[in-house]
């Protein structure tokens, strides 16, 4: 709704003067008839009435800006892109600890999950901007979330 009165007070702005007129409730049966609608059940609806729903709103939200995760700046970096690309560092003492290191974590998606042998997975958690160099390793049951997206 605020997107909406914003929208209002942008084209009020361009006008010279405006008036603002009050229609009785007698008067405005439409209006009544569509709040009502909205509200309704669908199974409420009468069969005859004309209904069109929007799936995108009539006022266009500009483009959000989201900050990405960037795993390259981090010792994560280097474990993602192992376990998505294979690659290695040139040392070999390095590729090996590197490897031992990767094998405790996986993927899923675009997100970095700890195996554990008895616990969950836990989801491995960068804090930006500020906390970057903190990591937080958080509880993630996948097996439930996995059935509930099979289930539905």
């Amino acid at each position: 709704m605020q997107k909406y009165v914003d929208k209002v007070k942008a084209q009020v702005a361009k006008l010279q003067s405006f008036n603002i007129v009050r229609i009785p409730r007698e008067e405005n049966n439409e209006v009544d008839y569509l709040a009502k609608l909205a509200t309704a059940k669908e199974n409420a609806i009468p069969r005859n009435t004309p209904v069109r729903y929007l799936e995108l709103p009539s006022i266009v939200s500009p483009d959000i800006q989201v900050q990405a995760i960037n795993y390259s700046d981090s010792w994560t970096g280097l474990i993602v892109d192992h376990i998505t690309n294979g690659t290695l560092p040139e040392d070999k003492v390095k590729a090996r600890q590197l490897k031992i290191r990767a094998a405790k974590y996986l993927m899923m998606g675009d997100l970095l999950y700890r195996r554990s042998f008895s616990l969950p997975y836990l989801r491995l958690e960068i804090e930006e901007p500020l906390c970057s160099h903190r990591m937080r390793l958080r509880k993630w049951f996948w097996w439930f979330r996995n059935w509930l997206l099979d289930s539905g």
